[in-house]
């Protein structure tokens, strides 16, 4: 017999309580996710574009206070309190803010640049009042103090009137300035790191030999992945100013050296975890192609005429290797004009998938000697074929046709034949390079095993006329140095360099191609060179574009009676 006394009747009473409780709530209707996004959405009256004529913004909310910014911060209960629409007008004659910042670059240390290198950039803050755009960015407070989703949207008044933007796509990046100026995780600025750098070196004799040139100096922006990812909102316009994509998504700072460059490149990745979308909801190249990465690309060491990847990886796009697709975009920083840059795609398992139609799951890609793509345990692929293609004897044709059964021939000797012809030095071939393939078959083109071969950064050192590139690559590349022992391949690949000379980089193509180029985007880099070094002349911009006309006029003369020497 269990005995019952007032403490447990008490006990098993608030049981049955809470157990009867806890069953009511299963049955209690959950708040709908969607619905409550729903509740909390807030309208602008007016979508992000262009317009001829000042207006007035006005916000709704299903409910609750609006709160808003002008400056790219995300909005808070601190932050200015919507009571009215807002007069949304051309904001070029506010002051500049972010653009007069000196310490997004060492480049900017012109005492410390002269004291180890000549090379100093000449980069400016400019002394006029740039272009600007009108950004806000609104939340709404419940009365339980529950703050709705930042919705963000960019004006442009008045541009119609504007020099540098006729065919030039806009994009508009906004993100809170700590992202990109905070002191210790800003990933736009020098910061802590460059403060730490030099009381770590600078105070002392002793320096890394690579670090005499001050793009190398470490600072923030040099730190990469995920941890230097920062949120942000980006609208994408066309020519037309017709708004094509609007988004969150991540950024970071692109490049190697350039990185220390003013203004940097900027690769924008699609996550679900920023807005649902993993990818990019617009085909930006109209190939058919929504890449989840893409990088805003000023140019790298080529960032005064931004011509050599361009003008080169149009040439050759039906070649047998990779090539990217390029876009030109003005960028718009937190709602300041940052110059002009070239959109194109990243590299990566889901490009190699979808212009090689292979499944994106099945890829290996190396760049540089790393794996990019692909598990730990797929390196063995690469560096086996590096081993075999370097050390068998390939004048054996049994070697050289196991050669050629693990690696795409055609794309290998296509790759070479371009870099060759342009001169590629300095940090290629032991950098700057990139190859792929599927891990296992697939019934496909490209689905056989073979690694293929992928063109980039061509803007670093190279185009010099009179440069013996055959005989540098072979003493640096020893895969390279190896199969020229192969008679047939130094056959292929020589024929494939007297085609480039005389078809694809002819001296009358190339030059219409860099007139066409230079009659488009010159008052667009007008515009961009006064911003960032105070010169509109265009004199560099014009001398880069003579010069690498010069190189394609001449190149042949010199490269192709040497090839006699290699046969």
């Amino acid at each position: 017999m269990m005995f019952y006394n007032r403490k447990t009747r008490m006990f098993w009473g608030m049981s049955i309580a809470l157990i009867s409780f806890i069953i009511l709530l299963e049955y209690l209707p959950v708040p709908d996710k969607k619905e409550m996004e729903k509740r909390e959405e807030l309208t602008f009256s007016r979508e992000s574009g262009f317009y001829e004529e000042e207006f007035e913004l006005a916000i709704n909310a299903k409910s609750g206070t609006v709160y808003y910014t002008l400056d790219g911060s995300i909005p808070d209960r601190s932050s200015i309190k919507y009571e009215g629409p807002i007069r949304i007008k051309d904001a070029t004659e506010n002051e500049n803010i972010y653009s007069m910042r000196t310490d997004i670059s060492t480049g900017f240390e012109r005492e410390e640049i002269e004291k180890r290198s000549s090379d100093y950039p000449g980069y400016c803050v400019p002394d006029y009042k740039i272009d600007k755009a009108t950004v806000v960015r609104a939340v709404a407070y419940d009365e339980m103090g529950l703050c709705s989703n930042v919705k963000t949207a960019t004006y442009f008044v008045g541009f119609s009137h504007k020099s540098g933007y006729e065919g030039m796509n806009i994009l508009s990046i906004v993100t809170e300035p700590s992202n990109l100026f905070d002191y210790e995780t800003g990933i736009y600025v020098t910061g802590k790191a460059y403060d730490d750098y030099v009381k770590e070196y600078r105070d002392g004799d002793e320096y890394y030999w690579r670090e005499e040139f001050w793009a190398f100096w470490m600072a923030n922006y040099r730190n990469r992945g995920i941890k230097w990812e920062r949120k942000a909102s980006c609208q994408f316009f066309d020519e037309s100013g017709r708004l094509i994509c609007d988004q969150e998504c991540g950024i970071r700072i692109h490049g190697g050296i350039t990185r220390g460059y003013n203004p940097k490149s900027i690769n924008l990745y699609a996550r679900e975890e920023y807005d649902g979308n993993k990818r990019f909801q617009e085909d930006f190249w109209g190939t058919g192609y929504y890449a989840s990465e893409i990088t805003m690309f000023q140019g790298g060491n080529d960032a005064r005429t931004k011509a050599k990847d361009y003008l080169v990886s149009g040439a050759i796009e039906d070649m047998d290797v990779s090539v990217m697709h390029y876009e030109p975009y003005v960028m718009f920083l937190n709602g300041e004009y940052w110059g002009c840059y070239w959109l194109n795609e990243k590299y990566n398992a889901h490009y190699l998938g979808y212009y090689n139609n292979v499944n994106k799951d099945n890829v290996i890609m190396i760049k540089n000697g790393d794996l990019e793509e692909g598990e730990e345990d797929d390196y063995k692929y690469y560096s086996n074929m590096i081993a075999f293609c370097s050390q068998s004897d390939v004048t054996e044709e049994e070697n050289y046709q196991k050669v050629c059964e693990v690696i795409d021939i055609e794309s290998y000797t296509d790759y070479y034949a371009v870099m060759l012809y342009i001169g590629r030095y300095a940090d290629w071939p032991w950098l700057n390079y990139a190859l792929w393939r599927v891990k296992k078959s697939e019934d496909s083109e490209f689905g056989d095993g073979k690694w293929r071969w992928m063109i980039f950064d061509l803007n670093s050192e190279g185009f010099k006329v009179d440069f013996d590139s055959i005989q540098y690559v072979m003493d640096k590349d020893e895969m390279f140095n190896n199969l020229m022992t192969n008679k047939t391949f130094r056959t292929q690949l020589f024929s494939k360099i007297e085609n480039l000379a005389d078809a694809v980089f002819d001296a009358e193509t190339m030059n219409e191609n860099i007139r066409n180029y230079q009659n488009f985007i010159s008052e667009p880099m007008s515009i961009n060179d006064k911003r960032f070094f105070g010169d509109d002349s265009l004199d560099r911009f014009n001398m880069g574009l003579e010069q690498l006309d010069q190189f394609f006029k001449e190149r042949k003369n010199f490269l192709i009676p040497i090839l006699d020497k290699y046969r």
